[in-house]
C-alpha cells in the first residue's frame, strides 16, 4: 500500500511529466487518471497502481507496422495521433515485473478507441508512454510494450 508521502511523491512526478507534454510537447487532450480510475467511459478494470497521464500527442509515435507507401501518398492530410497512456516514474525508481503488470492489467479502455497493437488491432497489446523524470525534472520518454512485439521492417 502507497503511503500518502509516496503519493505525495507520485503526484509531484506526474505534474512534472504534464507540464513537459504540454509546454514543450504539445500535447492536447490530456486528463489525468489517478489511482482510481477518472475516465468517463465505465470500465471494469481495477484501480491504476500510479497516477498517469492520458493525452494525445501533436503527431503519431512509433508504430511497429511499416507505413505503406500508398497511403501517404494518397492522403496529404496526417490522420490524428492515437491518444497515449504515460506513466510517469523517477530515474532511480526500480519497478517489480509485479508492478508493470498491475499497470498493464489496469489500463482502462475508453469505448470506441483501439488500442494499438499486432495484426487487426489486437486489443489484448496495449502500450504505456514511460516519461523518466530525473533529479534535474529532465523527461526522457520510452515506450514500452505489454508482451512482445515485432521489430519493424523497413
Amino acid at each position: 500500500m502507497t503511503t500518502t508521502t509516496e503519493t505525495s511523491d507520485l503526484l509531484g512526478l506526474r505534474s512534472v511529466v504534464l507540464s513537459n507534454l504540454q509546454h514543450q510537447h504539445y500535447w492536447t487532450d490530456i486528463k489525468l487518471l489517478n489511482t482510481k480510475v477518472d475516465i468517463e467511459e465505465s470500465t471494469e478494470d481495477g484501480p491504476l497502481p500510479r497516477p498517469m497521464i492520458y493525452g494525445r500527442p501533436p503527431e503519431q509515435l512509433y508504430n511497429p507496422e511499416p507505413a505503406s507507401s500508398t497511403n501517404e501518398s494518397s492522403s496529404p492530410e496526417k490522420p490524428p495521433a492515437d491518444k497515449e497512456y504515460v506513466l510517469p516514474v523517477h530515474l532511480t525508481e526500480k519497478l517489480s515485473l509485479r508492478t508493470w503488470a498491475s499497470v498493464f492489467d489496469n489500463l482502462p479502455t475508453p469505448s470506441g478507441e483501439a488500442i494499438r497493437g499486432g495484426e487487426g488491432g489486437d486489443a489484448n497489446k496495449k502500450r504505456v508512454v514511460v516519461a523518466v523524470v530525473s533529479g534535474d525534472s529532465t523527461v526522457v520518454y520510452y515506450i514500452m510494450h505489454d508482451g512482445i512485439v515485432k521489430p519493424r521492417q523497413n
